[in-house]
C-alpha cells in the first residue's frame, strides 16, 4: 500500500513533466488524460485497500478511513475535471495569442494542483499537512489567474492574501499545539497527529483551547466559512470552470479534512461544549450570511460560489453537533456536495462560454435554445438545493435529523428556514435563465464528448448515492465518522 501512496504522489508530477516537454496539443491532452486516469485508478485502489485491510502507514505517510473518504473524492473529481477540460479549454484559449502554450500551462498547473491536494490527505504530520495546504493555495492561485484578465488577477491576489493570513493563523495554532505536546514530555514525533491523538487527554486544556481557536479560524478561512469567506466568490467565479469545480468540490473538502483531524485531537482535552459552540456558531452564521447574497446575485458563477459557502457551513455545523449521526451526515454531505457542485460548475462553464457572459440577466432561454443543457442545469440546481431523491437531500436530512436528535432544536429549525430561503434564491435565478424568453442570438453548440461524459458521470453518481452506497464506501464513511468522534 505504501508504494501506491508514493505512486499517487509521483504520477501527477511525472505527468506535468511529460506535458512540459510535449509540443503537439493533441499529445499534451493525451498525456494529461492518461495521467489523470492513472492517478484516479491508484487513488481508488488505495481506498479499496483501506476498506479491506484498514489503516496503513510508514514514516510520514499514512492513510486511514478518513483519508480514504477524501481520496475517493479527489479520484472522482480529478477524472471528471480532466475529462471536461479537454473540449472546454480548447474553446477557452481559442482567442489567446499562443493557445498551445496556454493549454500546456493549464494542464501542468492542473497536475501540480492535484499533487498538492493528494499530499494534504496522505501525510501523517500536522506541520507537513500545513505545508501541503499552503501549496494548494499557490498552485490553485495560478489557475484562478489563468486568463490574466484584470478581474482574474485581482481575484487571485485576494485569494492569496486572505488565505495566507488564514494559513498563518493556522500555523500559529499548530505551533501552540506543539508546545502543548512538549508540555507532556513527548518530545519525539513532533506534530504527529497519531501521537497527539494518543495523548490528547494529557494536553494542557488552556493551551489547546487557544490553539484550536487559531486552527479553526485559519483553516476555516480556506474552507470558506463566514466571515472569512471573502476570497471564495471571486476566486470561484474567475477560475476556469473545471478549476472552479475542483476548488469547490475538492479543495474546500481537503481543508475540512484538516479541520476534522484537529477536532479529533482536541476532543479529549477540551470540554466538547466549547467545540460545539464554536463550530455550530460558525456553521450557522455561514449559512445565514449566504442568504442575502444569493437573493441579490447577478453573476451565475458567484451564485454557485455562495452556494459552496452555504454547504461548508452545513458541514461545519454538523461537525459541531458532534454525534456519530451528525458526523456521518457531514462526511456524506462532503461527498455529495463535491460531486454535485463540480457538475454544476461544468454546466455553468458551458453556458458562460456560449453566452459569452456570466451575468444572469443576459443569460436567457437556455431550455429553448439548448434543451439538453438547460434540462441538465435545472436538474443540477435542484440537486444542489437538496431536492429528493438525490444524495444531497438525504445528507441534509441526516444532518437536520441529528440536530433535533442532539437537542439543537433551535439550530435545526433555523437551518430548515435558511435552507428554504437558499432554495428560493437559487430557483428564482435558475428559472430566469432556463425558462425566460430567448435572446436574439441563437446558441446551438452542443457539449463536447468529454464535457458531456463528465457531466453525466457526475449526475449518475449523485443520483445513485440517493438510493444506494456500495458496502466499501458505506463502511469507510462509518469508520471515518468514528475517527472524527474520537475513536
Amino acid at each position: 500500500m505504501i508504494p501506491l501512496i508514493v505512486a499517487a504522489l509521483i504520477i501527477p508530477l511525472l505527468t506535468a513533466a511529460f506535458i512540459l516537454f510535449a509540443r503537439a496539443r493533441i499529445v499534451i491532452k493525451r498525456i494529461h488524460m492518461a495521467g489523470s486516469i492513472i492517478t484516479s485508478t491508484v487513488l481508488l485502489t488505495l481506498t479499496y485497500g483501506i476498506y479491506l485491510s484498514g489503516p496503513v502507514g510508514q514514516g510520514l505517510l499514512y492513510m486511514d478511513h478518513l483519508s480514504a473518504v477524501l481520496v475517493t473524492l479527489i479520484a472522482i473529481l480529478t477524472f471528471t475535471a480532466a475529462l471536461f477540460s479537454l473540449s472546454y479549454m480548447d474553446k477557452e484559449v481559442a482567442h489567446e495569442p499562443s493557445p498551445g502554450k496556454a493549454v500546456k500551462r493549464y494542464y501542468i498547473l492542473f497536475q501540480i494542483f492535484t499533487f498538492t491536494m493528494i499530499s494534504v490527505l496522505v501525510v501523517e504530520n500536522l506541520g507537513l499537512m500545513w505545508v501541503a495546504v499552503e501549496a494548494t493555495t499557490l498552485a490553485s492561485a495560478l489557475l484562478v489567474a489563468f486568463s490574466f484578465s484584470r478581474a482574474a488577477i485581482e481575484a487571485a491576489w485576494k485569494y492569496v492574501m486572505v488565505c495566507t493570513v488564514g494559513i498563518c493563523l493556522a500555523l500559529l495554532g499548530t505551533i501552540l499545539l506543539y508546545f502543548a505536546q512538549l508540555s507532556t514530555g513527548l518530545e519525539g514525533e513532533a506534530l504527529s497527529w497519531l501521537a497527539l491523538k494518543a495523548i490528547g487527554g494529557k494536553l494542557d486544556p488552556s493551551m489547546v483551547k487557544i490553539a484550536f481557536i487559531f486552527i479553526i479560524i485559519g483553516y476555516g478561512t480556506k474552507v470558506g466559512l463566514a466571515p472569512m469567506h471573502t476570497w471564495l466568490p471571486d476566486a470561484h467565479s474567475q477560475a476556469p470552470s473545471p478549476v472552479s469545480g475542483l476548488l469547490s468540490g475538492a479543495l474546500l473538502s481537503c481543508a475540512l479534512y484538516v479541520m476534522m483531524r484537529n477536532i479529533a485531537i482536541v476532543r479529549d482535552s477540551l470540554a466538547f461544549d466549547f467545540i460545539q459552540q464554536l463550530l455550530v456558531g460558525l456553521g450557522l452564521f455561514s449559512v445565514m450570511l449566504v442568504v442575502p447574497f444569493l437573493l441579490v446575485q447577478h453573476d451565475v458563477k458567484r451564485l454557485l460560489a455562495y452556494s459552496s459557502v452555504e454547504h461548508m457551513g452545513i458541514i461545519t455545523l454538523a461537525l459541531g453537533i458532534g454525534t456519530p449521526l451528525a458526523v456521518y451526515g457531514a462526511l456524506l454531505h462532503i461527498f455529495n456536495h463535491a460531486i454535485a457542485k463540480s457538475g454544476l460548475f461544468y454546466l455553468a462553464g458551458i453556458i458562460t462560454q456560449e453566452y459569452r457572459t456570466k451575468q444572469i440577466m443576459r443569460i436567457r432561454g437556455i431550455l429553448a435554445q439548448m434543451p439538453r443543457l438547460g434540462s441538465l442545469f435545472l436538474v443540477f440546481v435542484l440537486i444542489i438545493t437538496g431536492a429528493p431523491p438525490f444524495g444531497i437531500f438525504f445528507s441534509k436530512f441526516i444532518i437536520t435529523w441529528a440536530a433535533f436528535a442532539g437537542g439543537f432544536t433551535l439550530v435545526g429549525t433555523a437551518l430548515l428556514v435558511l435552507l428554504g430561503a437558499v432554495f428560493a434564491g437559487m430557483m428564482h435565478y435558475s428559472f430566469q435563465m432556463v425558462f425566460s424568453s430567448q435572446t436574439g442570438t441563437e446558441h446551438t453548440t452542443p457539449m463536447g464528448a468529454g464535457a458531456a461524459t463528465a457531466v453525466i458521470v457526475s449526475l449518475l453518481l449523485i443520483t445513485i448515492s440517493g438510493f444506494y452506497l456500495p458496502d466499501a464506501l458505506e463502511t469507510v464513511l462509518h469508520q471515518a465518522a468514528t475517527i472524527v468522534t474520537g475513536g
